[in-house]
């Protein structure tokens, strides 16, 4: 045994120690990077999820604000009087904005539209919305079944568009829907 071969390996092994010291900074380095990333990660798919909840509650509650103004003419006995004021229920055709969808919801819509689910329907405390949907019908004309002149009353269909202004879960997420409803009286 040669003390100097000794010293060799005490020496070997000491420097083998700073080694592994350096290599296991590195990898705890590269495994911190890797749980701060997956952590945004899910972070940022949470958001999106939320995101895309608050989307489908925005545009369910459109669909029910739809669903409320087709009630509300299949439930009329006779054809409701189409009017130009600001609180109508059935509007004249070409009284309302050609593209409601960039209508505010503040000034346009609480002015002009009727709410759905009030009362004990109300879907803002039950149905997880912000605000109940709205909507606003317009009647677009009557169609009749023939053209022909001069017998009566002529049978026909009279045309409406409903269109209706959803909230989700928040204020930020909004939908408007459009439908055409057609009923005979």
């Amino acid at each position: 045994m040669n003390p100097i071969g000794t010293r060799r390996e005490l020496h070997s092994g000491s420097q083998q120690r700073g080694a592994i010291l350096v290599v296991s900074l590195i990898l705890l380095l590269i495994m911190t990077i890797l749980a701060l990333t997956v952590s945004q990660t899910s972070r940022m798919q949470e958001r999106m999820a939320g995101n895309a909840r608050d989307s489908d509650l925005s545009f369910q509650a459109a669909e029910a604000g739809l669903r409320g103004a087709e009630t509300y003419l299949t439930n009329q006995t006779s054809q409701p009087v189409a009017c130009s004021g600001a609180s109508c229920e059935v509007f004249q055709k070409d009284v309302l904005p050609a593209d409601l969808r960039a209508q505010d919801p503040i000034t346009f819509w609480d002015a002009r539209a009727t709410e759905y689910g009030t009362g004990p329907n109300d879907l803002g405390g039950t149905g997880g919305v912000s605000r109940n949907p709205q909507y606003v019908i317009e009647e677009l004309g009557f169609i009749p079944d023939s053209l022909t002149v001069g017998k009566g009353v002529p049978s026909g269909r009279t045309y409406y568009k409903n269109t209706a202004h959803g909230f989700g879960g928040t204020q930020s997420a909004q939908t408007v829907v459009e439908s055409t409803y057609t009923r005979r009286y």
